[in-house]
């Protein structure tokens, strides 16, 4: 059986997933599916007010094509000039890459890119790649002073940019929501973790510290708006292969 699964968006806190199988219409409303037959999905349709689709596809849908197709073409689509336009990182910090138990070091350039000993690449890993030679993550291997590596910083970006800019949120909800993503970001990579693999019960153990450094416990409407947050930060990173 066929099946495909849309985010619709949250009411009330709670996260809303449409699931189109062969047969039948499922919504999953936190956590609960409720079930409708297709020919009832339709009469449920026809009740609504009818919209007539544009002939030309909207800005935010080529917009979307033309992020996918960047996806494609290059991988991620974040640079080192994204991180600067952040304030993740800044002109003139010095990244090292350890190889062979020496120590090399690039410097971030005006311009975004890596000057290793007057020789500058765009990209961490073409920057690896003339270091050692040979195919390598050079989000990974390139770190700050203090420790962190270029691929958290990316993580932290990813998280400040939550949803990018081709949503359809109040800007205090989508504010909302990054703080939540950025939290956990925080703390998956102060654990060592994935940030974007769902763990329910490291997510958990992530809302529990933040109840014990704010010094008080949230309300059941508080964590149930917090987890959906996350989940659905969750879905997009899988949506963008992350």
């Amino acid at each position: 059986m066929t099946q495909q699964s849309e985010y619709i968006g949250c009411i009330d806190g709670r996260a809303i997933v449409l699931r189109r199988q062969t047969d039948e219409i499922v919504l999953t409303i936190d956590g609960v599916e409720a079930r409708l037959s297709r020919e009832a999905a339709i009469r449920l349709a026809n009740l609504l007010p009818s919209v007539t689709p544009s002939s030309r596809p909207s800005k935010k849908r080529r917009r979307r094509r033309s992020i996918q197709q960047l996806v494609k073409k290059r991988g991620y689509p974040e640079t080192i000039g994204n991180l600067m336009e952040e304030g993740l990182i800044q002109v003139g910090t010095v990244i090292t890459m350890r190889y062979n138990n020496v120590d090399r070091f690039g410097t971030i350039t005006v311009d975004g890119m890596i000057d290793i000993d007057g020789h500058k690449e765009e990209t961490p890993s073409a920057a690896g790649r003339w270091v050692i030679g040979r195919e390598c993550n050079g989000w990974v291997e390139w770190k700050l002073r203090d420790g962190k590596s270029l691929a958290d910083l990316r993580w932290i970006l990813r998280a400040a940019r939550f949803l990018g800019d081709d949503h359809s949120y109040a800007s205090g909800f989508i504010k909302e929501k990054r703080r939540i993503a950025s939290g956990w970001v925080d703390y998956a990579l102060s654990k060592g973790l994935d940030p974007g693999v769902r763990n329910d019960a490291r997510t958990e153990k992530y809302m529990e510290a933040r109840q014990i450094s704010n010094g008080y416990s949230y309300t059941d409407s508080t964590l149930r708006s917090y987890r959906n947050h996350l989940i659905h930060w969750f879905e997009w990173c899988r949506n963008n292969n992350w």
